[in-house]
């Protein structure tokens, strides 16, 4: 108008320093304008203009991560120096951004040099946002697993019963620093017993590789019952890790077995201290939950004794105590056997019964019958017993015996005070000189006395046979007496007459038979 073209409404849409206008109409020559400036305008939305890349759990994403604060146009809106923040948008793996996530802007741009997300994930992305321009959101960027740095029980062991697998499996993972699982962990790694309350044993494979970082233990059992144990897992250049505690339980009830064995004991005192017995099962472990009856008796017997008290008891806590045991014959290397229902029987190892106090003499050798002044025969025995009929055979004082009932008035003879021999007196050479029908023999040895049955000293004959008879002097010559020129009846001096005749000679005396004469 006039000559002269006013533009009102141009604009430029991008920022610069130097800008110029050229002027242009037909038929005449065009012109340039002075140079002249577009600046930024308000700051309007922010931009990614550093997107994050993916990187490893907990390390810095590189390059730094930058955030631009623009104007509507798309420019860089330099003026903006407000803070900007970041956070996680898409948390595929539950992560949390550490480093620092709120920067200021220098000249429109917020630079974010130390952030990392500790969690691996695929598909992360970040969210920025500041005071007045629009926020935005990044593109989609992973995280992946550090290098293995320790070992965790991803699935723990269990409770089970003795000798069993332990199930489900115990798993143990390589993790890095930021705990995710190591997958490209592929090295060995071992279990063991950490915490051992029962003294048990490992079994099964307890060394393995891992695959993906994990390792499963599909075989472990452990033989010994016990309330706390743990595993302890290690591989070489990882920090090993403590399992969670877990017991093992006794199997079921399978034998007995003498944990509190018979001692050696006097005979009929109670064998202390008391005699226990414990239900087991297969590996040896007490059955703690069996209350049933289990029963003693004598196994070994070489006393010939008999076992009283209270021989059959319910079980305690998989224990049978028997506490009023005794035995009452003598003898070395007796043992017990124990028996419960469905249980393999147990045997005790051996002991003693060894005799009590002294307490009597007892003639175990009778004196028998014999003839006056000879030996009896054969040897008289005493023995000194406890109140239980056993020999005391540690007993080694001096047993006399004498006459205690005396129906001849007889004296004994022969050794009558012998020293006892494992507590047995033997008296070899005694005779009584006159004969009698009834005596007895009395012992004693302090305060211990005994007596001894009945018998018989007969006469110095033979007994059972009568005596021959004895010429006390030896019969006289008989001498014929006849008158001269006489030939009748002759008379001998001994009485006896013979017909009338020559007197013969005389002859020599003849003993007779069955009769011996005795020297005058």
């Amino acid at each position: 108008m006039n000559g002269v073209a006013a533009f009102s409404t141009l604009t430029i849409n991008r920022t610069g320093t130097g800008y110029t206008l050229a002027a242009s109409a037909s038929g005449l020559t065009g012109n340039t304008s002075a140079t002249f400036n577009i600046t930024p305008g308000t700051a309007a939305l922010l931009v990614f203009t550093v997107q994050p890349s993916s990187a490893t759990s907990g390390a810095a994403i590189t390059p730094a991560v930058q955030v631009t604060a623009q104007d509507a146009q798309g420019n860089t809106a330099t003026p903006f120096s407000g803070n900007v923040a970041l956070a996680i948008a898409a948390n595929p793996g539950g992560g949390t951004l550490a480093g620092t996530t709120s920067v200021a802007a220098v000249n429109g741009v917020a630079t974010f040099a130390n952030v990392s997300i500790d969690k691996v994930g695929t598909g992360y992305t970040l969210a920025a946002s500041a005071t007045g321009p629009g926020g935005t959101t990044s593109t989609a960027f992973n995280i992946t697993p550090a290098a293995a740095s320790h070992l965790v029980f991803s699935a723990q062991p269990t409770t089970t019963t003795a000798g069993s697998v332990i199930t489900p499996a115990v798993q143990v993972t390589a993790q890095d620093a930021q705990g995710n699982t190591a997958s490209g962990f592929t090295g060995n790694v071992s279990v063991a017993i950490g915490t051992n309350p029962g003294g048990g044993t490992l079994s099964g494979t307890a060394t393995a590789a891992a695959v993906g970082g994990v390792v499963s233990f599909g075989s472990l059992s452990i033989d010994k019952a016990g309330t706390g144990y743990t595993l302890a897992t290690s591989a070489t250049g990882l920090t090993g890790a403590t399992s969670s505690t877990f017991n093992i339980e006794p199997a079921a009830a399978n034998r007995l077995v003498f944990t509190g064995q018979p001692t050696s004991v006097t005979a009929g005192a109670t064998i202390t201290p008391a005699v226990a017995v414990t239900v087991q099962d297969g590996l040896g472990n007490t059955v703690t939950g069996f209350t049933g009856n289990v029963a003693v008796a004598i196994g070994t017997n070489p006393g010939g004794g008999a076992l009283s008290g209270t021989t059959t008891v319910a079980a305690v806590n998989g224990v049978a105590t028997f506490s009023t045991l005794s035995i009452n014959r003598t003898g070395t290397g007796y043992t017990l056997t124990a028996s419960g229902t469905g249980l393999a029987t147990g045997g005790s190892a051996a002991f003693n019964v060894s005799a009590g106090s002294a307490t009597a003499l007892v003639f175990t050798g009778e004196p028998t019958n014999a003839v006056a002044g000879a030996a009896i025969t054969p040897a008289v025995q005493v023995t000194v017993e406890d109140g239980l009929g056993n020999t005391v055979t540690s007993f080694a004082a001096n047993v006399t015996v004498a006459i205690a009932t005396n129906p001849g008035g007889g004296t004994l003879a022969g050794t009558a005070t012998v020293a006892a021999t494992a507590g047995v007196a033997t008296f070899s050479n005694l005779s009584i000189n006159k004969t009698g029908t009834g005596y007895t023999l009395g012992a004693s040895s302090g305060g211990l006395t005994g007596t001894s049955a009945g018998f018989n000293i007969a006469s110095g004959g033979r007994q059972g046979r009568p005596s021959r008879p004895r010429f006390r002097s030896r019969p006289r010559m008989a001498t014929a007496i006849r008158r001269p020129g006489s030939r009748g009846t002759s008379r001998w001096r001994s009485g006896r007459t013979r017909a009338a005749g020559p007197c013969p000679a005389p002859r020599p005396w003849r003993p007779s038979r069955g009769s011996r004469p005795s020297p005058t």
